[in-house]
């Protein structure tokens, strides 16, 4: 194999895929990246065997070949050449020649036989979207899948289509976000379940590639497919929890502030906030009080007194101060509306007259 590129477009690629490659002691080539040629492009693929990238780059192909190099050794060669706008490599017997206009430099490998395939879906239902569209989908839900891997389907996102929309939901038992994206031409008859890790490199992928993307979906597998990558992941084989059983139809009490005023006083919060992140809300419509209180017994306490607008009746609750910071990054209107019903009842929150996101926390009990 020989071939010539730009080593900036090669070393944005290497990079990402090395971020993909499994550290497995026992399977050294997981730790590796397959570099191929294929007409005028140079095929750069990883996998960890729980998710797979593929990109293709232009390239000026000399001789046509395939080798396996360690993926962490290439990036960081790669990039201690930033002054070198040309690169070349030239690929024999196990060993890579990389040569620009000052270095040559020479890296063993492994021979490509040996390199796990990654799967290629050709058939199955799927969709077209967006790659800002179905980032904003995950990035606005995924705070919310678990961490711990005693229930796989909740450490996961779920994406179900509802008529003319995408529904991305996560949740950990104690929160759930959800997130209606709008999106012709989807063709789901059941939902499906992508481990967050594995959904989060995607989207880290996907940050690099503007356009439509092309996404299909097997009883096992989820793959994207863009201008110059291709990326695939397992899926869960199970049920998510029916998570709409637990939305509130109703609610006793509203208030409606703004954003900023709320994270400016949660900010505050956390300073004197217990081990739990625990927030306690005040809320009186018929005194006009609405009040954000925090205590911790070995370092103080704050109450801060909130503008908002309030209806229903009074409550008092306790809340993850964290959780509830959490979901704020993601509401882009200035003003949030949260309903409650009731001190022990799930809180539901939503920013002013956008119904595509939905986010509820559960109260604390402590």
């Amino acid at each position: 194999m020989h071939f010539t590129c730009n080593r900036e477009t090669l070393q944005k690629y290497i990079s990402q895929a090395e971020r993909v490659t499994g550290k497995h002691l026992s399977l050294p080539i997981l730790g590796s990246v397959l570099l191929a040629t294929n007409n005028k492009m140079v095929i750069i693929r990883a996998t960890n065997l729980e998710v797979g990238v593929e990109f293709q780059i232009p390239a000026e192909i000399k001789t046509e070949g395939s080798i396996v190099l360690p993926g962490a050794l290439l990036a960081n060669t790669l990039g201690s050449i930033p002054d070198e706008k040309e690169i070349s490599l030239i690929a024999s017997n196990g060993v890579c020649k990389i040569t620009t206009k000052k270095k040559t430099l020479n890296i063993k490998g492994f021979l490509p036989d040996d390199f796990p395939t990654i799967p290629i879906i050709h058939n199955g239902e799927g969709f077209i979207m967006s790659s800002a569209k179905f980032i904003q989908g995950v990035k606005s839900v995924v705070m919310s899948a678990a961490i711990s891997d005693i229930k796989p389907e909740i450490v996961s996102i779920y994406l179900y289509q509802n008529g003319d929309s995408l529904i991305f939901v996560a949740t950990d038992s104690f929160r759930l976000a959800e997130k209606k994206i709008k999106q012709q031409g989807v063709t789901l008859s059941q939902g499906v379940i992508i481990p967050a890790k594995n959904i989060i490199e995607m989207v880290r992928i996907l940050e690099s590639e503007s356009g439509d993307i092309n996404f299909l979906i097997t009883k096992n597998q989820i793959s994207c497919t863009g201008k110059s990558l291709y990326f695939t992941s397992r899926v869960i084989q199970g049920i998510y929890p029916d998570y709409e059983q637990i939305l509130p139809k109703a609610h006793t009490t509203e208030i409606t502030l703004l954003k900023e005023d709320l994270v400016n006083n949660l900010k505050l919060s956390t300073f004197f906030s217990d081990k739990f992140n625990k927030v306690t809300l005040t809320i009186n419509p018929q005194k006009k009080i609405c009040i954000i209180s925090t205590k911790n017994i070995e370092v103080g306490e704050t109450e801060s007194n909130i503008d908002a607008m309030l209806t229903g009746d009074p409550v008092e609750i306790s809340l993850n101060g964290k959780h509830l910071f959490d979901c704020l990054s993601v509401i882009e209107k200035d003003s949030v509306v949260i309903q409650f019903n009731g001190a022990d009842k799930p809180v539901v929150i939503r920013g002013l007259g956008d119904n595509s996101f939905t986010y509820l926390t559960m109260p604390l009990t402590r």
